[in-house]
């Protein structure tokens, strides 16, 4: 038992310093990040708060002002597949990466590269307590997140494994590649692609339709109608209930089938939320984005 304890404590000391060594002469040989794009100084791309929150959730390293920035560069048609922070190792500098259905992306708060996985390769250099060190092409990062960095690796050298992931991170949108999407923090909302086909998010599926065959919908507060497509006397979205425990948006289909998509739900407090509330208004604006969306596609097409 001893000898056995001995020889793995003597194996990762030796591990540790073959390591260390590759390390120190790949420092001297390695290059750095060049031709990047540099950040537009005006993106007009509207932010997205659950994407917001998977960054900052995915990556505790990168704060809310960097994770709008990251939202506002990569496309809206991409699903992330992870979030890495990473520094360069020539330079110390900070760069985020993030690997997606389409391209492995290189940001940092002034410049981006998108990269075809097929033009890169990467391997772990050095193993820390909590970060590895791999090497990208030629050049070298230090990566937090020791858990999910092999991840990382394989995702970008193995095919199958990019492919498997792909698909398991973009089961929820049943095929279609987003066009305009509107989710709430929790990922319950809508996504639409070019063709006009819907997928409602909610909390225990996804259902895709065509916008064509939306009969009704409805903005509820606490399971009262406050909007609806069919009823007149409920068509302003300003005329809101001053607090409320929920809200939701009901969609019935013309085949009679009922969609409820929850934008707020219940506290666990069992308060009521009021409308001067920071949450109410983001989740009341998410709601009428939805029902805004929707219905400006349908008065186009009708």
């Amino acid at each position: 038992m001893l000898k056995n304890i001995l020889e793995n404590i003597t194996q990762k000391i030796e591990q540790q310093k073959t390591e260390m060594d590759n390390y120190n002469n790949l420092v001297d040989t390695t290059t750095t990040f060049k031709n990047l794009f540099p950040i537009p100084t005006n993106i007009n791309k509207e932010t997205s708060t659950y994407k917001i929150n998977y960054i900052q959730n995915n990556c505790p390293d990168i704060n809310k002002e960097k994770a709008i920035l990251i939202d506002k560069i990569i496309p809206i048609e991409e699903t992330y597949l992870n979030v890495y922070y990473a520094k360069e190792i020539l330079t110390n500098l900070e760069y985020y990466i993030i690997p997606t259905n389409k391209y492995l992306w290189i940001i940092n708060t002034t410049s981006y590269g998108a990269f075809n996985y097929q033009d890169i390769k990467t391997a772990i250099i050095k193993n820390n307590i909590m970060s590895k060190v791999i090497i990208l092409n030629n050049i070298l990062l230090e990566i937090t997140g020791n858990n999910k960095i092999n991840l990382l690796v394989d995702i970008i050298n193995n095919q199958e494994t990019r492919i498997n992931t792909i698909k398991e991170k973009t089961t929820h949108l049943c095929g279609i590649t987003p066009n305009y999407q509107i989710l709430n923090s929790n990922g319950y909302g809508i996504t639409i692609d070019k063709e006009n086909n819907i997928v409602f998010h909610n909390n225990t599926e996804n259902i895709k339709e065509t916008i064509n065959n939306i009969e009704n919908y409805e903005l509820l507060l606490d399971n009262q109608t406050i909007y609806s497509k069919n009823n007149s006397t409920t068509n302003k979205l300003t005329s809101f209930i001053t607090s409320c425990y929920n809200i939701s948006i009901r969609i019935t289909l013309k085949d009679t089938k009922v969609i409820i998509i929850p934008i707020l739900e219940p506290n666990s407090l069992g308060t009521k939320y009021n409308s001067h509330d920071m949450t109410y208004q983001e989740n009341i604006e998410i709601a009428k984005k939805i029902i805004n969306i929707i219905k400006e596609i349908q008065d186009k097409k009708s």
